[in-house]
This record gives structure tokens, sequence and C-alpha cells, in this order.
């Protein structure tokens, strides 16, 4: 994670053009230009000049950003927005008492004593051997659903799969400005992966995909599953007929896979939701005292959905299957796309 000085030149870049509004979520409900990447380079700017202050109120218009990095896609200047405003959030973190304990809580008791609670009742098998070895990283979501249907599924197509017991990939911290503990994650994957010969790494969450691929070494292939699973033109068939509808993660890059299995898996009938690839608005979860914000899209999302009549909404990120899962009220099922798989298909 660079300093935020170090973008100094990448701010000056920004030609203030304004097509980041027209595709951030959280300017299209507020109108503010404070919410939008454009607005917070202007006042990441003025604190480098020393014109602003990191105040809590600046944080609070980082905050509302949700990572979904739509605004990258589509800026001329080709500025990562995410990176830039993980690192205007370091700048607030070394100063904020209420961050450092938040991310405390999070280290020791989420991704700590919760994650190795839930590890506990995963179900974690053997893969089968064979001439072709990938290295699995599935992040937290390895760790509390386990492994059985990655292994299985690979097996299938001749693919043995090497599951070491990695740590999260840091992203979590990343975003919320702590540096060092981000650092930690990254160094703690690096090693582990280094005691390995295998250069092939899968990942099933798009989150993680993105993370491990921003500091691990080029002579790494990392891909997620859906590639492998359409370049091996395997056939699945669901024991009985189901309707479905799928949410895009913002990390995903290689939907076109995902379509693919999708509209070729037999039995498995699928129904492309009105604003699929819309982020889910996850990083407003705990946002309580701006829920007015983050509702609208919850609300959004919610109604999407529910216009499908699908039975479930499948998705490939730990972080959108919460987001989605937590405002279901009920109305249709939340299922990772490989459990789904493996849990449905003819055996």
């Amino acid at each position: 994670m660079k300093e935020l000085a170090e973008y100094k030149e990448t701010l000056h870049s920004c030609s203030k053009c304004g097509l980041c509004q027209a595709e951030c979520p959280i300017y299209k409900i507020t109108g503010n230009d404070c919410t939008v990447s454009r607005g917070q380079f202007i006042m990441l700017q003025g604190l480098l000049k020393g014109e602003l202050k990191m105040t809590k109120n600046l944080n609070k218009y980082l905050d509302l950003c949700l990572k979904c990095g739509k605004c990258s896609k589509f800026c001329p200047s080709d500025i990562d927005v995410v990176d830039v405003i993980a690192s205007a959030k370091a700048e607030y973190f070394k100063t904020s008492k209420i961050e450092k304990l938040v991310s405390i809580f999070q280290k020791k008791f989420i991704f700590g004593i919760g994650i190795s609670f839930l590890n506990f009742f995963s179900k974690k098998i053997q893969s089968k051997k064979f001439e072709k070895k990938v290295i699995y990283f599935g992040g937290c979501g390895s760790k509390i659903k386990g492994n059985e249907a990655v292994v299985k599924i690979l097996n299938s197509i001749g693919i043995e799969v090497i599951t070491p017991d990695f740590e999260c990939c840091g992203i979590p911290f990343y975003v919320r400005g702590d540096k060092k503990t981000f650092e930690e994650y990254r160094d703690n994957f690096l090693s582990k992966i280094s005691e390995y010969e295998t250069f092939d790494i899968i990942t099933t969450c798009a989150s993680c995909e993105k993370t491990i691929k921003s500091y691990l070494p080029e002579n790494y292939n990392i891909k997620n599953i859906y590639e492998y699973l359409k370049s091996n033109n395997l056939q699945l068939e669901l024991k009985n007929k189901i309707k479905v509808t799928y949410h895009k993660p913002c990390n995903i890059d290689n939907f076109p896979d995902i379509l693919w299995i999708l509209n070729n898996t037999k039995n498995l009938e699928y129904v492309e939701m009105d604003g699929y690839d819309e982020c889910c608005g996850l990083n407003g979860i705990t946002k309580i005292s701006e829920y007015s914000i983050f509702s609208k899209i919850f609300k959004k999302k919610f109604e999407n959905i529910k216009k499908t009549k699908a039975k479930y909404v499948l998705t490939s990120c730990l972080g959108c299957e919460a987001a989605l899962l937590s405002y279901s009220f009920g109305r249709y099922r939340v299922a990772d796309l490989v459990d789904f798989l493996h849990k449905n298909i003819k055996k």
C-alpha cells in the first residue's frame, strides 16, 4: 500500500470530467460531489497541499465509497480509485483510535476467533492425485465452508487440488487503511505459497483473487475456478430443475466464463436480473449512520432479484453472499455458484 503523497501526480491527472458521476452508485443517490471520486480527489489534493486536514467528516465521505471500482473502469485517466481511497484511509487510520479498535476487533474476533471456530466445523477432504496440479486459495470462505466442492469438481476434470492452510488475503484491512495488518496477511500468504513448487493458483472469491493478484510475483498464474471449468468444457446436469439468477461481484473480470456455465448446465434455468452487475452494497451493511443511503441500494437489488422469481441468487464472493443474504428476508436463497453446483448436480 502506497502513501497518499505518492499519488500526488495521480490525483493531478484526474481531468475532473465527471464520468465517474454516471457510474457511482452512491452519487446516483446523493448527488453530492464529495461522495464520488472526482470530488474526493479534489479534497485529497487539498489535504496534500495543507489546505485541508484529515478530519472525521472527510473520512466519512471516504467511507461512503463502496470500493466497487466502477468509476475506474470508465476513467479516461485510468486511475485505480480504490487504491487511492485506501491510501487516504490509511492517513486517517494513523490518528484514529476508533478505527484502530475496530481493526483490532476484526482481526482478533471476526477473522481470528470467529473464522477459526467456523473452520472447526467445515468439511475438508483430500484431493485425488493427478499430473495437473493447482493450489486452491478460497480465502475465509474456504475456512467456513471447507474445500469439498472445489476439490471434487476439479478432480472430475483430472486436476489435483492442493489446499494449504492459508489465512485471510488481507482485503478487509486494506480498504480500512490498516496498512500494518494488511502487510502481515500479505507476507503470511507469500511465505506459505513459497513452500510449493506449483505456480497455478485457483480462487473462488472475486475479492480474494484481485487482492492476491496485486502482490503475487508474475511467475504465478492466478485464475478463478470458472475459467478451468469452461476451458475443460465441463458438462453438468442438476438433479432437478431449478431457476436461478446471478449477482456479478464487482471484482469478477471473466463473467463470460460464468455465463457459459449458467447457460450450459442442464436443468439450470438462468434468468438475468436487472442490474446484475451493480454493487450489492456490502460496504454499507455496517454504516448504520448512513443507512438511509445504503438502504436504497439494498432495496433496489432486492426488488431486481425478486422480479426474476428465482429460487436462488448465486454469486462468487463471500462478502456479496453476506450482503445479499442480509436483506433477502427469506424471499430467496443465496449461494456460491461452486457450492450450489456441487450440492445439486447429478453425481
